[in-house]
């Protein structure tokens, strides 16, 4: 096994693969049926079978092929989801926005009927899933313009016995709602918001294995930021609030485009890497001291 390792760890790390051991380690992981922790006490024998599936799947990998296609799955704010490239990845710093939108949550006033929570442009439905997951009490929907992306977020929801909790709606933003049929207190997204020119220098997991629908936010990459911030206000109850991701170097245009739509940047939280990721927007009379 430290054998088998290795040398697909080399090999990996040759093509440019980020972190190539742990890729190597997770996908004989996946081969042999056992959590990644589990290999250091692995005791039974290694078939030639289980040999040639994982040396397989290193090729794969070797051609970039993201290792959560190669596995089938993710795990996302406790939950275990799979993918596949009808929808974006989830991603660690999405779970941040999970945290966010949970801890205001939890800030809010008592409502005298349930929490209504629209997570637009849903993807695989992890955000959606979990914030039905953590607030059982919530009405949760999720909204995509991708046939393929909502077909994969029902599987999801279903797989985590949350079907019944997360209404999926095929729509372009709110195109397929009637206006004031509804109002929500919380939209939260994850949009696409890469600027159209960089997609072709990203990583090619990312390039050329995520949907670029998933990806491509316009010119400037805040072509859905406009549309949020000038549409949302019909769709929000009075006290609610906007909360989003956001790329690299964005967060400050994004306030200011809101703000001219009379939103106030009540929040900003940064990720992992202190990049200000998670922006989180009430009607500026709302706004908390």
């Amino acid at each position: 096994m430290r054998q088998l390792i290795h040398e697909a760890g080399e090999r990996l790390a040759e093509k440019g693969v980020e972190s190539p051991e742990l890729n190597a380690r997770l996908l004989l992981a996946h081969v042999l049926g056992v959590m990644e922790w589990k290999l250091s006490v692995y005791r039974s024998p290694v078939t030639s079978d289980q040999v040639s599936r994982f040396q397989a799947l290193v090729d794969r990998r070797a051609q970039r092929i993201p290792l959560q296609h190669l596995v089938g799955s993710v795990g996302f704010y406790g939950l275990d989801l799979m993918v596949s490239p009808d929808a974006l990845i989830p991603r660690p710093e999405t779970e941040i926005l999970v945290e966010t939108v949970l801890e205001e949550i939890k800030k809010a006033r008592e409502l005298d009927r349930p929490l209504r929570i629209l997570d637009m442009a849903t993807g695989t439905g992890c955000i959606a899933l979990a914030l039905a997951n953590e607030v059982p009490s919530a009405e949760v929907w999720g909204v995509d313009v991708s046939e393929s992306a909502l077909k994969l977020a029902q599987e999801n929801a279903r797989h985590c016995g949350l079907d019944q909790r997360v209404k999926f709606v095929h729509s372009d933003l709110w195109s397929a709602f009637e206006m004031d049929s509804i109002k929500w207190d919380v939209i939260v997204s994850n949009p696409p918001y890469i600027p159209t020119e960089e997609i072709p220098t990203l990583e090619p997991e990312v390039r050329d294995h995520d949907p670029l629908l998933a990806l491509d936010g316009g010119d400037d990459g805040l072509d859905f930021y406009y549309k949020i911030a000038s549409e949302s206000g019909a769709w929000l109850h009075s006290g609610g609030f906007i909360c989003l991701e956001c790329g690299k170097d964005q967060a400050s245009s994004i306030e200011i485009l809101f703000k001219s739509a009379s939103w106030f940047a009540d929040r900003v939280v940064r990720d992992y890497n202190k990049i200000r990721r998670i922006l989180v927007f009430r009607r500026e009379e709302h706004s908390r001291p």
